[in-house]
């Protein structure tokens, strides 16, 4: 099974790599010239914001490019490719709880789909490897949170904040488990302290005024109807539809799922989703699909157990 998911997170990454030989037409310049350059940038501190604070996967890189003398973009390959393969795994392991051994490598097929949709919707970028980071931490998270292992999780959470601000969806979910169980208000408090320890320590060490911390006018551009020309509105109405049918019918599926299933942390975990989604629409690009991944742990296992659900009356 490991070999399996090994295979064909290589050739989802394979498939994302395509787009470095490509030219932009607007601007005539080539993908991996301009991978590059924001590279460089990034590890120089002159990069804009807020992506001078996302930096786990660019030293990861770097420490590659020093230790093997490959060049850059060699080593971000095999870096995604192992990040995807984590992933996979944790997804494929995750999945069992609530399906099938064959229901959990559905699972990880529609993911890998998705990760190929989702950063192909944009040129190849080094930078791009802080996502991996984060899904692949994200994802281990929520397997350590569902066995009780909190500290594991807000270790992770320390870790993955320096990849990506995203990683605020770890004491999300235990503030969840915390209103349910005693238990885990100390893993609550500890994830808390670990995302927040690096969220200042990158924001110190790279000062910016709290109006570049994110793209705060971005409700104007994905919540439709708050629009001022009808182009606009068209591209709203558009970005909004390439959100809907990122995970298609499986929105439904899950959602229904989460309301029959008897199971406590599906309902955390969903809520936890949901949350996600308040936060990041007014703050983020959902045309970028790939904002979007964290919520694969969330919405494909619990459609594809409404799958098996239905199919078991039958057998």
């Amino acid at each position: 099974m490991l070999l399996a998911l090994a295979a064909f997170s290589a050739i989802a990454v394979y498939c994302t790599a395509m787009s470095l030989h490509t030219v932009d037409l607007l601007t005539k310049s080539v993908a991996a010239d301009v991978s590059i350059k924001e590279y460089r940038e990034t590890l120089e501190g002159v990069r804009g914001f807020p992506y001078q604070w996302r930096l786990l996967g660019t030293y990861m890189v770097f420490a590659g490019e020093r230790l093997t003398g490959l060049g850059p973009h060699t080593v971000d390959l095999a870096l995604k490719w192992a990040l995807l393969f984590v992933s996979s795994a944790m997804l494929f392991l995750f999945s069992q709880w609530y399906v099938t051994e064959s229901g959990a490598l559905a699972v990880v097929a529609l993911y890998l789909l998705l990760t190929v949709a989702g950063f192909t919707d944009e040129q190849y970028r080094i930078y791009f490897t802080n996502d991996y980071v984060m899904i692949a931490c994200w994802f281990a998270a929520v397997y350590l949170v569902k066995t009780g292992r909190y500290a594991g999780a807000a270790a992770l959470a320390f870790v993955g904040a320096f990849a990506k601000e995203t990683m605020l969806l770890v004491p999300v979910l235990l503030a969840f488990r915390a209103w349910r169980s005693r238990e885990a208000r100390g893993g609550f408090a500890l994830a808390v302290a670990a995302f927040a320890v690096p969220t200042a320590i990158v924001r110190t060490v790279y000062r910016a005024p709290l109006g570049q911390w994110a793209w705060w006018d971005m409700v104007f551009a994905n919540v439709p109807f708050l629009q001022s020309s009808m182009y606009e509105f068209k591209l709203t109405i558009k970005n909004n539809l390439k959100v809907a049918l990122f995970y298609n019918v499986c929105w439904v599926m899950a959602a229904r799922r989460v309301v029959t299933l008897a199971d406590p942390f599906a309902r955390d975990l969903a809520a936890t989703g949901v949350v996600y989604l308040l936060i990041a629409y007014p703050v983020i690009y959902i045309r970028e699909l790939r904002h979007f991944l964290p919520l694969a742990i969330v919405v494909l296992p619990l459609a594809v157990s409404a799958v098996e659900a239905r199919r078991a009356p039958a057998r």
